[in-house]
């Protein structure tokens, strides 16, 4: 596997650490290497890669540091967002030894909401998949509470899908059609309680393709974590 960005600056009271499902990401991008390659020839203009929920931002980091590799241009440029402020700020701070000369910005903000349609050419998404009651607010608690509820707060952010664990995921895969470029490819994580046949089983009646990309975690026969590579090509 190709290196990993540092990301001892992390602090695991507020922002995602890589985890095992940040890897899998990783080593997925790598392995689609050829595909990347064909899909964003040199003659072709820079493509914009959009990563929701950054994190720790090991993530763009890594296409940071291996856009070459990746690729197959070193041109790529990077953009990210995170509803966590402070995952921003870690972000920037993992993507600077990262030399990233195409490192746009990485915005606080709900999803892809800020940007102008139809202008990701690749979008990464390890988004929270965890099924639980409900989803956590998007505004910082009142000054009043306490630190320890903020915290819970930003943690709950990186892992809590709501029902299925996807309502998070899906409010980005309804919103595929005017995030990606015409050529646009999307990357997306999910895990086995998302019901992924039946996920990519409604994206293909709305005339997606998607093919699984990788999968590791593998229980029974069964993968516990899978990306999926959605586009129309």
């Amino acid at each position: 596997m190709l290196p990993t960005p540092n990301t001892d600056h992390i602090d695991p009271n507020t922002t995602y650490s890589p985890a095992e499902d940040s890897f899998l990401v990783l080593d997925t991008l790598t392995s689609e290497a050829p595909f990347l390659h064909a899909h964003f020839p040199a003659r072709a203009p820079p493509p914009l890669v959009l990563e929701l929920g950054t994190g720790s931002g090991v993530i763009s980091a890594f296409v940071a540091q291996h856009a070459q590799h990746l690729f197959g241009r070193s041109d790529v440029q990077l953009l990210g967002t995170d509803a966590n402020a402070l995952a921003c700020a870690a972000t920037a701070t993992t993507l600077r030894p990262a030399r990233a000369p195409h490192f746009l910005a990485v915005l606080a903000a709900d999803l892809a909401g800020p940007l102008r349609a139809n202008v990701v050419d690749v979008l990464v998404f390890n988004p929270p998949y965890v099924p639980t009651p409900d989803l956590p607010s998007l505004a910082p608690v009142s000054p009043a509470a306490s630190t320890f509820d903020e915290h819970s707060r930003l943690l709950a952010l990186t892992y809590a899908g709501g029902n299925d664990g996807m309502q998070v995921t899906q409010r980005a895969l309804d919103d595929l059609d005017r995030i990606l470029a015409p050529a646009g490819v999307a990357y997306i994580l999910l895990c086995r309680s998302n019901r992924p046949r039946d996920v990519v089983g409604r994206l293909a009646a709305r005339g997606w393709t998607c093919q699984k990309a990788g999968g590791s975690g593998s229980t029974g026969g069964i993968e516990r974590l899978e990306v999926w590579r959605i586009w129309r090509p």
